[in-house]
């Protein structure tokens, strides 16, 4: 997941760090225009705001109108049932009290982002392939595979999105947050570790590229049904 944070209040500075922290990606910015350039490109999972920015800076309307799907998450404090009533109906999907500690906050963002892509829990199948969205961890039934940051980061963005076409600029936008992208052949490598990854149960699922356009991850219910996980795990032991 990637989250773009507006860092104006020092609450969202600290939200901003925890959610790093875990190992969530984080887009940081400032002022109005930063703001809405990041939303409107949406390379991110979810929208994180402070309330007085919104009434201070932007719109919720305006916000929504530039990403009409990504979820918008205002953080307000002591805020009355209007108040949130009114941010709801402009937009928000959210309204989370700031002054919860912030194991909170951050869960019940997880949460408003997951429903974007129909994830009701922190746990999502595809096929013999299982990720914990909050843990960063990728199970292959009961083996968990060894991935470095970047790995996880690809396989959740194509999880998240599977059977649906990524395009590679999607996924390095997502990945490395416009900053510092690799050279062609970096990111080639990367794909290929994946693949080698997910072999062993290849029968079942991978990652197909479509030439020209981008990434799929392919995953084969007809097969998956056919073929038990105890025996994909047998196979990805004797790989």
């Amino acid at each position: 997941m990637r989250y773009l944070i507006a860092e104006t209040s020092w609450k969202l500075v600290s939200l901003s760090k925890a959610i790093a922290d875990t190992g969530t990606l984080v887009t940081r910015c400032e002022g109005t225009e930063d703001v809405e350039d990041y939303h409107k490109i949406g390379a991110h999972d979810g929208l994180i705001v402070d309330a007085a920015f919104i009434g201070r800076s932007t719109s919720l309307s305006r916000l929504r109108d530039l990403a009409p799907n990504k979820p918008i998450c205002v953080l307000a404090r002591k805020a009355t049932p209007q108040q949130i009533a009114k941010w709801l109906m402009s937009g928000a999907d959210t309204v989370i009290d700031e002054a919860a500690p912030l194991p909170e906050i951050i869960a019940r963002i997880g949460a408003v982002a997951r429903r974007t892509y129909h994830v009701p829990q922190p746990v999502l199948h595809c096929g013999p392939l299982r990720l914990d969205l909050e843990a960063r961890r990728v199970h292959l039934g009961d083996v968990t595979l060894s991935l470095s940051p970047k790995l996880y980061e690809i396989i959740e963005f194509l999880a998240l999105r599977a059977g649906a076409l990524a395009s590679r600029e999607e996924l390095l936008n997502h990945v490395y947050g416009f900053e510092n992208e690799p050279a062609p052949r970096v990111f080639d490598v990367y794909m290929c570790n994946l693949r080698n990854h997910l072999s062993p149960v290849s029968d079942v699922l991978g990652i197909e590229t479509v030439r020209g356009s981008g990434y799929r991850l392919e995953v084969s219910e007809g097969r998956v049904a056919a073929r038990s996980g105890k025996g994909a795990m047998a196979a990805y032991r004797a790989a």
